[in-house]
């Protein structure tokens, strides 16, 4: 029962990082089609949203990995 539990987590906290990867994936894809630009440092309106998505997710998978048991 303990490694469903400890399991669940880590597949819950990949499939959020999974989600956010996907949504600034589709910021940055909204931006290319409207405007033909995938990635502008001088305009940081999408950019902004995508790279704090990505950051979200990078942090997830690394939390998940770092996080140990106290039991």
């Amino acid at each position: 029962m303990f490694s469903v539990k400890v399991m669940s987590k880590k597949w819950m906290a990949v499939s959020l990082s999974t989600l956010f990867f996907i949504l600034g994936f589709l910021i940055l894809l909204d931006q290319y089609l409207n405007f033909g630009v995938w990635f502008q440092m001088s305009d940081v309106h999408h950019e902004t949203f995508a790279l704090s998505l990505f950051t979200l997710a990078i942090g997830i998978l690394i939390g998940s990995i770092l996080c140990k048991n106290k039991n």
